[in-house]
C-alpha cells in the first residue's frame, strides 16, 4: 500500500536527521499528526527562529543568543587554555566533566580528505590568531580517538608552532575507545582523559 505523499514528504525530511532511520521517521512522522495543533505551532515557531535566535560566537564559534557566548565573557573562566573541539556538542560534554574551566575553540570539522573535508574547512586562522594572545598558556586538543583526529591534531601542532605559539599544545588522553564520540563518553572516563592530558611533539 502506498503512503500518502505528505507523510512520505515529512518522513523523508526527519530521516536527513543523524542516526534516524526510515522507521523512526515514519513512528516520529505519526507521532507529529496525532500532536495537539498547539504543540506543532510551538514545534514550527522554534525551527523557523532558529537561524534568527542563535549564532556562531565571535570568539570561539559555539552557539550562542549574543556576539559572545556565555563562556568567552565569563570573567572566571581561566583565560590562559584554549579547549579545541570538533564541534558544540563535545564543547559540552567537555562543560559536564566539571573538570575545565578554561576557554574553547571550536573547529566545525576534523580534516578528512575522503570525505571532502580539507584544511580550509576548519576554523584554524581563527585559532591561530587567538594564539598570538600572551595570555594564552596552553591549547588542547580534544578530539576522539580516531585518524581524522591524529590527522588534524597533527597539522594544528604543526601550524602553531609554524605560528610562533610557544606555550603548551597538549591532548586528552585516549581512555576513550577508538571511534568512539566524545559526546557519548561517560563523565568521569572524559574527566580523566582532560586532566591527564599529555603534551603533544
Amino acid at each position: 500500500m502506498k503512503t500518502l505523499d505528505s507523510i512520505d514528504k515529512l518522513v523523508e525530511i526527519i530521516s536527513r536527521l543523524p542516526s534516524i532511520g526510515e522507521k523512526s521517521a515514519l513512528r516520529l512522522a505519526i507521532y507529529l499528526f496525532n500532536s495537539e495543533k498547539e504543540y506543532l505551532d510551538e514545534f514550527a515557531h522554534t525551527l523557523q527562529s532558529l537561524h534568527q535566535n542563535i549564532m556562531l560566537c565571535k570568539n570561539c564559534f559555539a552557539l550562542s543568543e549574543k556576539e559572545i557566548c556565555p563562556i568567552c565573557e565569563n570573567d572566571k573562566r581561566d583565560k590562559s587554555t584554549i579547549c579545541v573541539t570538533e564541534n558544540y556538542v563535545d564543547m559540552l560534554a567537555i562543560e559536564r566533566t566539571d573538570e575545565y574551566n578554561g576557554l574553547f575553540h571550536i573547529l566545525g570539522n576534523l580534516i578528512s580528505p575522503l570525505k571532502g573535508i580539507g584544511i580550509s574547512d576548519i576554523k584554524l586562522p581563527e585559532l591561530i590568531e587567538r594564539s598570538k594572545n600572551s595570555d594564552i598558556k596552553e591549547i588542547i586538543m580534544a578530539f576522539a580517538a580516531s585518524l581524522e583526529a591524529d590527522t588534524t591534531s597533527s597539522f594544528i601542532y604543526r601550524r602553531l608552532r609554524d605560528a610562533g605559539f610557544t606555550g603548551e599544545i597538549t591532548r586528552i588522553t585516549y581512555g576513550l575507545s577508538l571511534g568512539s564520540d566524545i559526546e557519548n563518553a561517560d563523565t568521569r572516563s572524559l574527566a580523566k582523559s582532560i586532566s591527564n592530558r599529555i603534551e603533544m611533539s
